[in-house]
């Protein structure tokens, strides 16, 4: 096998272990009947499209890599085996003569490339050595291959779709897919290969700092609910500035901002807004003038798109925000404003 600079699985709980007990019984039974070492030749591959679609894109060969080049049984490993009720009658010689020397250097592995597009029934591995070692892969390379390809092949339906059902005519613009699934994935390692395999499938961002750190992921986001519910009037950004970027890209000068928001409120007769909200789109606003982009529904989905119409700065980031809304919205202050 190749070597690799950094053999060691993204996660610690990546060893021979995380498989399923039947493999290793099926080891002895092989090991048992002197079998183990016969030629053998498995084959990954999956038998229907995800979500009823046309295609899969093939993900997660890095790890696979790095679970061949990094397969031992540690001592403890092989304790724990040798005590569990269903493997402490067998001879101690599978432990301590085969376990304990197995590796992967016998193993050859053929592979499809990494994130290309998939079919069913073609193998995207093919594993190739003896019989023993083979078994003892197979559950642990479908885990390190199914979930990551599912979440590329979600992504990219997601990417095809959203690039599809650009027709909006004040949006010229690609529209650009940020992946923020870390606190409703399945723990830690879940969310992490979330936006890693997210990026594989077009996304253009995550808001993971930590695969944003380890995979030079671009990082995105906007502000939680908790931080509109901590304002709640407009008394507390009445002396609050920003430097509104000029349509040539330098800065302008400070101005504040509840003036202007105001006077955008009062021209469009719109008094039905919430002002804690409202004043905590300011507060944000201030702190971030030039990447503004808002979490717009604590209270009023469609009510609150029109406050960011309050905002003075706030056009050149209404095609972006647009996509995070119903169409609804989206229709409801379209027909008045324009931009250019």
């Amino acid at each position: 096998m190749q070597d690799l600079p950094n053999p060691s699985p993204s996660n610690s709980l990546v060893t021979p272990l995380l498989t399923d007990l039947y493999q290793i019984t099926m080891a002895y039974a092989y090991w048992k009947s002197n079998r183990h070492k016969t030629p053998a030749i498995f084959e990954l591959f999956f038998r229907k499209n995800p979500f009823g679609g046309e295609y899969t894109i093939f993900c997660g060969l890095d790890e696979v890599l790095k679970h061949l080049a990094a397969f031992r049984f540690t001592a403890c490993d092989i304790e724990y085996l040798r005590n569990t009720p269903q493997l402490c009658h067998c001879d101690d010689a599978f432990f301590d003569e085969y376990l304990a020397q197995l590796d992967c250097s016998e193993v050859k592995l053929y592979s499809m490339q990494h994130g290309r597009v998939a079919f069913p029934k073609v193998p995207l591995l093919t594993v190739v050595g003896p019989l023993g070692i083979g078994q003892l892969l197979e559950t642990t390379l479908l885990t390190l291959v199914n979930y990551p390809s599912l979440v590329a092949t979600n992504a990219a339906r997601m990417v095809v779709a959203a690039n599809e059902k650009n027709t909006y005519s004040l949006n010229t613009k690609k529209p650009k897919l940020a992946e923020f699934g870390l606190r409703r994935a399945q723990g830690p390692d879940g969310g992490f290969s979330a936006s890693k395999y997210s990026a594989i499938g077009g996304f253009d961002g995550t808001s993971n700092v930590l695969a944003g750190k380890i995979l030079n992921i671009n990082l995105v986001g906007t502000h939680a609910h908790a931080f509109v519910q901590t304002y709640k009037s407009l008394s507390e950004v009445e002396d609050m500035s920003a430097s509104i970027q000029n349509s040539n890209g330098t800065l302008g000068e400070k101005v504040i901002l509840l003036p202007l928001v105001q006077k955008y409120r009062s021209n469009m007769n719109w008094h039905i807004t919430n002002d804690g909200e409202l004043a905590a789109f300011i507060s944000y606003a201030c702190a971030f003038p030039n990447t503004f982009l808002c979490l717009i529904d604590t209270y009023d989905t469609l009510k609150v798109v029109v406050l960011l119409l309050f905002l003075d700065f706030a056009s050149p980031l209404i095609g972006t925000i647009l996509f995070l809304i119903k169409n609804s919205c989206f229709n409801f202050f379209v027909p008045s404003f324009s931009w250019t």
